[in-house]
């Protein structure tokens, strides 16, 4: 045999070679995607399967991948992935790690990745490669974890809030956060806080809701020693883990911190009991003579002016003995025993009157009038941060977050009218964690707020945040 014929008989073997490989068809066998998450990260997906009707020998299962941008993209090659490989007659199902980091998939958020599943007898590098139509389900990807403000007990240290102690031995943490902070196309919701805390007779950490706001109560054991750490990793439905960040972070327990905080006869087992017990032990609010604090009976317009000016720093010595100017009401005279803390209140700018040269004192406060005075108490700072001091007068919500363009959690009141005086401040109110509403509809802003109430609003307004 010559060496041209024996070249092309070559050519020819090497061609039929490709060519059975390029045209490799599935064998016998049914594949389907039987689960496959909504929404996943940008490393990776946990895609369920299954397989059946498959002849004798070994059969390889085989997912492919495609990212969605032109409905003519074929399906590559380097983005198979082998999820099992069977041998003999058999069914199969299980659920598959599919990593994008082994793929030819550049993902970024906002993403959309077409899967399916053939069953071959060759692997990837030789499979069958599927239709374009062959499309057996589709996840969006979500590449941001979710953004999150943490709240300390109120408290006027100069330290970073995660090295600081606490006055007394029971307390609460809380956060707001969201995933989807206007700077995504797609978020998959907020899943879990991921609470964990270490510290010497420590029981479980609580964990906190599957939504946007945790609340952590706790109370140091009387027999707590050494260091103590408390944190949060917030995680998305998507898998997406937030860096973990600490609420106290390897602080040894002060003596102050295993004295039981300020206590009173008729707040025990009280929803705002924490919130009424650690503000008393600031010193920043207080109950009456035979001992009680009434947190469910209401507080009226005078009594707020009070507390609000008391968590600013002011004492009955510092106030003003006369109105000043713009201040002067008919209903609020020298000799009320709240007239001082009326008119400083108005002077600060954080409680205004009621029109007609009324201040209205011994009408009650509602829960549309005290978010908007934190309102008040935003913008006044902001213009004139000088007239503020105390527990006011630190990074905290009503100093700082109220003042950012957007909020952390949305809500749709029924009974909160556009252009009511309270709108804007029951929004941020409730957007950064302050308040809650009545009922997942309503808020009710014209509803008098109970003591109880107030002490849990004000908790969180000055709460230190990070």
């Amino acid at each position: 045999m010559n060496k041209k014929i024996f070249t092309i008989l070559l050519l020819s073997v090497f061609m039929l070679a490709q060519f059975g490989m390029a045209s490799a068809v599935a064998v016998t066998g049914d594949a389907s995607i039987t689960g496959l998450p909504d929404f996943s990260t940008t490393a990776s997906v946990d895609v369920e399967w299954a397989a059946s009707g498959m002849a004798a020998g070994t059969k390889n299962i085989l997912l492919w991948a495609r990212e969605y941008a032109d409905p003519a993209n074929a399906y590559m090659v380097g983005d198979c992935q082998l999820v099992a490989t069977i041998n003999g007659t058999s069914d199969a199902s299980g659920t598959f790690t599919y990593d994008y980091t082994l793929s030819t998939l550049a993902l970024i958020d906002g993403d959309s990745v077409e899967f399916t599943v053939t069953v071959d007898d060759s692997l990837c590098a030789a499979a069958a490669i599927p239709a374009i139509d062959s499309v057996m389900g589709t996840t969006y990807i979500d590449a941001f974890a979710p953004v999150y403000v943490q709240g300390y007990p109120p408290s006027q240290s100069l330290l970073m809030p995660d090295s600081y102690t606490y006055a007394c031995n029971t307390f609460e943490f809380w956060a707001v956060a969201t995933d989807g902070a206007g700077f995504t196309p797609v978020y998959s919701g907020f899943h879990a806080w991921n609470t964990f805390i270490t510290g010497t007779f420590a029981p479980p950490a609580p964990i906190g809701p599957g939504d946007a706001l945790l609340s952590w109560e706790y109370t140091f054991p009387s027999t707590a020693t050494g260091v103590w750490t408390f944190g949060v990793e917030p995680e998305d439905k998507s898998g997406n883990i937030d860096k973990k960040d600490y609420f106290r972070d390897a602080v040894a327990i002060a003596p102050e911190e295993l004295e039981e905080c300020a206590n009173f006869t008729d707040i025990s087992g009280h929803a705002d009991e924490t919130y009424v017990r650690y503000l008393a032990t600031l010193g920043l609010i207080s109950g009456f003579a035979d001992g009680s604090f009434g947190p469910d009976t209401t507080l009226t317009r005078a009594e707020a002016a009070t507390l609000l000016e008391t968590s600013n720093g002011y004492d009955e010595t510092m106030l003003p003995a006369s109105a000043p100017a713009g201040c002067e009401f008919t209903d609020v005279t020298a000799s009320d025993w709240f007239a001082g803390w009326v008119w400083q209140a108005c002077s600060d700018g954080i409680m205004n009157g009621v029109g007609g040269g009324l201040f209205d004192p011994n009408n009650l406060l509602t829960r549309g009038q005290i978010v908007t005075i934190f309102n008040n108490v935003s913008e006044t700072f902001f213009a004139n941060p000088l007239l503020f001091g105390g527990y006011i007068n630190t990074f905290n919500p009503v100093t700082f977050l109220y003042s950012l363009p957007f909020t952390y959690r949305q809500s749709a009141w029924t009974d909160v009218s556009i252009g009511a005086y309270y709108a804007e401040p029951v929004v941020k109110a409730y957007g950064w964690g302050i308040a809650e509403g009545t009922s997942e509809t309503t808020f009710s802003p014209d509803q008098p707020a109970t003591r109880g109430e107030f002490a849990k609003m004000l908790y969180r307004a000055i709460s230190r945040i990070d």
